[in-house]
């Protein structure tokens, strides 16, 4: 099982002699000084999907363009991974991991409750002091909070 920690991206323009592959993936492993490839993912649109082979360079994994977008996620937040080719198949996974270890903070949201503050000339009080002194209320909110938290506040 060889372990992927590079890849390079080259997306294709249209072609007579390969009119359904769109894009590829180079995979590569890092170890030292020494990258070598791994394996390459094509991304077809339309017409049947060729089958996935093996040889001594590495694997070639064909998938349909429709999963460009998510293989491309996977390979810039998942660590580690790791490619082989089984039954038949390239295959390209994670490591076992524990349940949520790799998950992005969450983003935090900046609502604007109150749109009523002017430009402010130079010189002026900070944003804050002036929602204070104004009575403008500026939210911000964990994007996990519920939809409905501070409604009523923006229609005020």
């Amino acid at each position: 099982m060889g372990k992927v920690n590079r890849y390079r991206l080259v997306m294709y323009g249209s072609s007579p002699e390969k009119p359904h592959l769109k894009a590829k993936i180079e995979l590569y492993e890092r170890d030292g000084e020494r990258i070598s490839s791994v394996g390459k993912i094509r991304f077809h649109e339309g017409g049947e999907l060729p089958g996935d082979t093996k040889d001594k360079s590495g694997f070639e994994m064909h998938l349909p363009a429709s999963l460009l977008e998510a293989t491309l996620d996977v390979l810039r937040k998942e660590s580690p991974l790791y490619c082989s080719f089984h039954e038949g198949r390239a295959v390209l996974g994670t490591g076992v991991e524990l349940i949520g270890s790799h998950d992005e903070k969450r983003p935090r949201l900046v609502r604007i409750l109150s749109e009523e503050v002017a430009e402010e000339p130079q010189g002026a009080e900070s944003p804050a002091t002036e929602a204070e002194e104004t009575g403008t209320e500026v939210g911000v909110e964990d994007a996990g909070a519920e939809e409905t938290e501070g409604a009523g506040e923006a229609e005020a």
